[in-house]
């Protein structure tokens, strides 16, 4: 004789072809994004103004975010579930739009690569902690731009003989949406 256990199998929900279609792209959708954040990831330290573009894609976001949960708002079942759906949509969607602007601004750029020059501040190696080096070609470089420090990475020294105060010159695109872009690999 078998008991019945909860969970065993007699209580699941029947999914039909095209919901498992939906999920299975709503699934692949979130490793592409989260693959493609990786990818990125090394590129947002060479992206002048990245907190500027952060806050114009998390306004965009939200206005698209809430046009969405008014537009569902009648499906929700009580306060908790619309809470927790629409936080859900918010933070998804700043992350994607960031993501997809950052991607879309770096690769679809108007113009060529020009040098521009900046004063130099500091060269170094990539170090995680007093004495360990991430790696020996990390290399961090930090201008100044606006009287503002801007920390560049690369995977070697850019320059090896320039002292504090000088005027280096770097490699830059203006992207798409107009932020500049360091050409440094």
């Amino acid at each position: 004789m078998s008991l019945p256990t909860p969970y065993g199998g007699q209580n699941r929900v029947k999914l039909s072809r095209k919901e498992y279609l939906t999920w299975g792209g709503i699934t692949l959708g979130i490793v592409g994004a989260i693959v493609l954040f990786a990818f990125e990831l090394p590129h947002f330290n060479n992206t002048f103004r990245l907190g500027i573009m952060f806050l114009c894609t998390t306004i965009v976001a939200v206005a698209i975010g809430t046009f969405i949960i008014f537009k569902i708002k009648h499906t929700f079942k009580d306060t908790v579930d619309s809470i927790r759906v629409s936080l859900m949509m918010y933070l998804g969607l700043i992350a994607l739009t960031f993501l997809m602007a950052h991607v879309l601004n770096r690769n679809l750029t108007p113009g060529q690569t020009r040098t521009e020059t900046y004063p130099f501040l500091e060269h170094r190696l990539y170090r995680i902690s007093n004495n360990e080096l991430a790696s020996e070609n990390t290399f961090l470089t930090f201008i100044e731009i606006d009287n503002d420090m801007k920390r560049l990475v690369s995977r070697g020294p850019i320059y090896n003989e320039t002292s504090q105060n000088q005027k280096v010159t770097i490699p830059v695109k203006t992207g798409l949406f107009g932020f500049k872009v360091a050409k440094i690999y």
